[in-house]
């Protein structure tokens, strides 16, 4: 299966912009990261090499990943 398909690329460039609901950070992130074995690190290294958004991109999707992942392990 391919991991880079156009709705990854949506998804990450949504998740720079913070254009998305943290049901679909949580669906995103496990269905193109966690599947595939990879972290928070592969989602910074992929909007820096996949995106044109730099830090600010990468300060969103870590804030918006830890936020709902923090949230949904806490119930």
């Amino acid at each position: 299966m391919e991991r880079y398909t156009e709705d990854m690329k949506i998804w990450l460039l949504a998740l720079a912009q913070r254009d998305l609901s943290d049901k679909e950070i949580l669906k995103g992130f496990i269905k193109y990261y966690v599947l595939y074995d990879f972290g928070i690190d592969q989602v910074v290294s992929d909007i820096v090499y996949h995106t044109m958004y730099g830090t600010a991109g990468v300060m969103n999707a870590k804030e918006s990943i830890t936020r709902v992942l923090n949230q949904t392990i806490q119930g």
